[in-house]
């Protein structure tokens, strides 16, 4: 009877509070063609309120817990499919991490729930390269996972959590709803970049590239830039320039399943499956695009093997040497120079705290993203350099010269609060005792119309696997520049017969070479 009673006056109230709610809450437009209680109201007692007299309010109805009571009746399908999505799960981030850390003996440890998990972060677990991985995940490389709430942080990685990180844009400034009360069914490009940014595939389509971090690299200087780091702007993709956007390559995202968790693992779309490969025409768009050309010399059977992208990318992503720094003192004052390190929240802490005295400063501190508990420790980052001409080549899982980049090689430090070491830029160690880093084939989304020169990769010391140096017979500029540790099966660089059929002018190269020159001269 007591049930029945509450019941009735949660219905009530429902009615009352749907007629009136826009009396008190002015600010929000409604347009979305739903009632208020619809979505914001429960029955749940477990729900606090802040008003008496006011029924429970959801704030954000679109996070997981609230699924199956506001969602499922019309998403089952999209939830049940997003839930074997490499977008819920993050299983690829988790699993590499925690592995070359030496958290989990094998690659392929982590389920589509492990990340919930990590919501019970509360800081470091032992004072280890194992100890320190899960606050890495959970404070730093989590914040773009859907179910962190991110509505206040730096511009350009602003994003809500639930279903809403995508499907409700955020203005950059304000962290206001873009579009009204409102979810959208087509998702922007700038909302896949508040996570796809930094040095990540999907920012390199826009042409950015991430300055150094030292503020001397600041352009224009003094200004505060977009994703919480300074942007190189490079050639963006040609697909861009064309009008594509993510979505129109990437519109199964959210299929994309627990099998397939690393960039160089699958390749799904393929470039023929637009652009019609040799054989036939395709129409993408409702125009007729041409197929490849079999007179183009490039095009011819030697390159089989050769991904359309190791060729057409223009340049890709190549940061040497991640220097992951876990402060728990308050000695900010060695990173006053390092204000912008694309972490929104590193900067309004050094920001907040550097003006102060010593004395007055707080410990240093961030946040567990998944559950928004504070945690003793922040982390802070940079690299020992970065480019971006002259890709690498190596060979991906499925037997294909494709570009590689080094992902990641760390260099871990871990300083505890009353300023004690206890990782010394440590690199870690796989439990197998092998080198805690890795290299990874990749597709750059920095597509040309037209190959790089035959030099790029001909000839080129760097691009076929020998690292930075003049030429063939000098001493590498720095080992971290050699590929090697791949994770992945199969995947490798460039063998020594591979290099060497590419560091000689065969009498076959220098034929075709002559001939492409010609071609180039008579401007055909």
């Amino acid at each position: 009877m007591r049930f029945l009673f509450f019941f009735v006056i949660i219905i009530l109230w429902k009615l009352s509070f749907a007629q009136n709610c826009q009396s008190c809450h002015k600010q929000i437009e409604s347009n979305c063609n739903m009632r208020c209680q619809d979505c914001h109201l429960t029955t749940k007692r477990s729900v606090q309120t802040a008003l008496k007299n006011h029924p429970p309010v959801i704030k954000n109805p679109s996070t997981e817990e609230w699924w199956q009571e506001k969602c499922e009746s019309c998403h089952q399908t999209e939830i049940d499919r997003f839930k074997q999505s490499l977008h819920y799960s993050v299983a690829g981030l988790i699993d590499q991490t925690r592995y070359l850390f030496g958290k989990n003996k094998t690659l392929f440890e982590t389920t589509s729930q492990t990340w919930k998990a990590l919501k019970e972060v509360r800081g470091v677990e032992e004072k280890n390269i194992a100890g320190v991985v899960d606050h890495l995940l959970a404070s730093k490389c989590l914040g773009c996972h859907f179910a962190a709430d991110r509505k206040m942080a730096a511009i350009g990685r602003k994003h809500a959590a639930g279903c809403a990180s995508c499907h409700v844009e955020l203005d950059q400034q304000t962290g206001q709803p873009l579009h009204g009360h409102r979810f959208q069914k087509k998702i922007s490009d700038q909302v896949c970049l508040s996570c796809h940014s930094g040095n990540r595939v999907g920012a390199d389509y826009y042409g950015y590239f991430e300055h150094d971090y030292h503020n001397q690299y600041n352009t224009p200087y003094g200004s505060k830039p977009r994703f919480a780091a300074f942007q190189h702007r490079l050639q963006p993709d040609v697909h861009l320039t064309a009008g594509l956007h993510c979505v129109d390559c990437h519109r199964e995202h959210v299929k994309r399943t627990q099998t397939a968790r690393f960039e160089g693992e699958a390749t799904q779309l393929q470039c023929q499956d637009c652009h019609g490969g040799f054989s036939q025409n395709a129409i993408l768009n409702g125009k007729k695009i041409t197929p490849f050309s079999k007179k183009t010399i490039a095009h011819q059977n030697f390159h089989q093997r050769v991904r359309c992208s190791a060729c057409h990318a223009q340049w890709s992503f190549q940061d040497y040497g991640l220097h992951l720094y876990l402060e728990q003192s308050n000695n900010y004052d060695q990173w006053a120079d390092y204000l912008w390190q694309g972490d929104g929240e590193v900067n309004q802490l050094l920001q907040q705290q550097l003006p102060l005295i010593p004395s007055q400063r707080e410990l240093a501190f961030s946040i567990n993203k998944l559950s928004g508990r504070k945690m003793a420790g922040i982390w802070f980052w940079g690299w020992t350099f970065r480019r971006w001409e002259d890709p690498i080549l190596g060979v991906d899982s499925q037997n294909k010269i494709s570009i590689i980049r080094p992902h990641y090689q760390y260099f871990v430090t871990f300083v505890d609060s009353l300023e004690q070491v206890w990782l010394d830029s440590r690199m870690p160690l796989r439990q197998d005792g092998t080198f805690g880093w890795n290299w990874d084939a990749y597709v750059p989304h920095t597509i040309g119309k037209r190959g790089r020169n035959c030099e790029s990769c001909h000839l080129n010391p760097k691009a076929l696997g020998l690292g930075i140096r003049q030429n063939a017979q000098d001493e590498v500029a720095n080992t971290i520049t050699v590929p090697q540790h791949f994770i992945l099966p199969n995947q490798r660089a460039l063998n020594k017969n591979e290099q060497k059929k590419l560091l000689s002018k065969s009498t076959r190269y220098r034929h075709l070479r002559a001939k492409i020159l010609k071609k180039y001269f008579k401007g055909n």
